[in-house]
């Protein structure tokens, strides 16, 4: 008898259809603005909108699939990315398509904190690493994947036709989503949880922290690593090398990352070590004097990216209860925008008055101290937890000992 898939790999497999359906609008979006009359300014803002969207909207969305179930977050997510895939093709005007492709930023902000959710809910504490790991496989999987199709697409036949051929995978993900085997409803056993009781867990807020730090260095890598490679001398081809090496090891990592965080239960020490040495590799990278050299540094930033952020999602994870986990997911997929707009953002004034080197450095000290600040915040929540598990004790002990004294009969 042939054994159903787990809902854990069900859901693996849907982020990966429907990444790749709305990954493959990432690289026309820019070149279909262009070709419309939009700048280089107003291709940022389109850009920007689509990233402000999901940012502002995953923590709202993501205590809705708590209170509401995931699965109607999850149809739903992809239901706006389809819709707004339809819509692309219809508008030309530079404002229009800045509100189109934020709207499909919702999409984004509804699917990701409750795919997440999904995850954690369906796997052990014991397997929770692996089990992120293997969604970030399939997430990262269709990052790469997604943008090659549409562009080749595009070329074949065109902007509009590849937006069509982007809304035609995200029905097919729409369709896995509607008759795939996840719960209509979370089903928790305690009462739902106040929002306060998530803003005031030190070890959620270290997550989230961390969470920022990493995509910061991460936002860093992927704006100025192609400018810095160009200066340099470096072809396209050279460049698009080394952001498939960064890609592929970023991809490749997390797998054994996982299995690893599951046999050793060190979640928290694994993103804390990868978060502070890909720093340290971000502060290096401008140094790379010729091709392998960068390629080289690209390579290891991606393994140690990929294990870091399987750490911080296993971690977020354990802090969450089934009531809450959809918020906290919420808030993570906010940190990550946050951190990847701060990346891109902030420090291209600093790269253009005081040089790569100093660019580099200052993100990667960001990202060091963010790591530091979330190490520590860890620490506090594991005391806590110690603390409180210590006080259930003696407090089960009083009452034995209570329960022993009435049961003695009177002298």
């Amino acid at each position: 008898m042939t054994r159903a898939p787990s809902p854990a790999a069900v859901v693996c497999l849907l982020s990966f259809v429907h990444f790749v359906g709305a990954q493959m609008r990432g690289p026309l979006i820019p070149l279909y603005g262009q070709a419309n009359g939009a700048d280089a300014t107003l291709v940022g803002f389109i850009v920007a909108a689509h990233m402000a969207v999901a940012a502002i909207g995953s923590i709202p969305l993501g205590r809705a699939a708590d209170r509401w179930g995931r699965r109607r977050l999850v149809v739903a997510g992809i239901a706006v990315g389809l819709l707004t895939s339809l819509m692309l093709p219809l508008v030309e005007h530079p404002l229009a398509l800045m509100a189109v492709y934020g709207l499909a930023g919702f999409g984004i902000a509804a699917y990701t904190p409750s795919a997440l959710a999904l995850i954690g809910d369906a796997t052990p504490v014991a397997q929770a690493a692996r089990a992120y790991a293997w969604h970030s496989t399939a997430h990262y999987g269709a990052i790469a994947l997604g943008p090659f199709f549409g562009a080749l697409a595009a070329e074949r036949w065109g902007y509009r036709p590849a937006f069509i051929a982007s809304a035609a995978v995200l029905v097919l993900a729409l369709a896995m989503a509607l008759h795939a085997p996840l719960p209509q409803r979370v089903v928790v056993r305690e009462p739902a949880r106040p929002v306060t009781e998530v803003t005031r867990n030190v070890s959620v807020w270290a997550g989230w922290i961390a969470g920022v730090s990493g995509m910061v260095v991460q936002g860093v890598a992927f704006t100025f690593v192609p400018l810095l490679a160009l200066e340099q001398g470096l072809t396209p081809a050279a460049i698009g090398g080394i952001f498939l090496a960064l890609g592929a090891a970023n991809t490749v990592s997390r797998g054994p990352a996982g299995w690893l965080m599951d046999r050793t239960a060190g979640a928290t020490a694994y993103a804390l070590a990868g978060l502070v040495l890909a720093s340290a590799v971000t502060a290096l990278l401008p140094h790379g004097g010729s091709f392998a050299a960068l390629l080289l540094l690209a390579t290891v930033f991606g393994g140690l990216s990929g294990i870091a952020f399987v750490g911080v999602t296993a971690a977020l994870a354990a802090s969450a209860s089934p009531s809450t986990r959809g918020l906290v997911m919420g808030g993570y997929s906010t940190a990550l925008y946050l951190g990847l707009g701060i990346g891109a953002f902030a420090h291209g004034p600093i790269v253009e008055r005081a040089g790569y080197a100093v660019g580099f450095a200052v993100g990667g000290a960001v990202g060091a101290i963010g790591a530091l600040l979330a190490g520590i915040l860890w620490a506090v929540g594991a005391d806590y937890a110690r603390d409180g598990r210590t006080a259930d004790r003696s407090s089960m002990g009083r009452k034995a000992r209570a329960l022993g004294d009435n049961s003695r009969p009177s002298p």
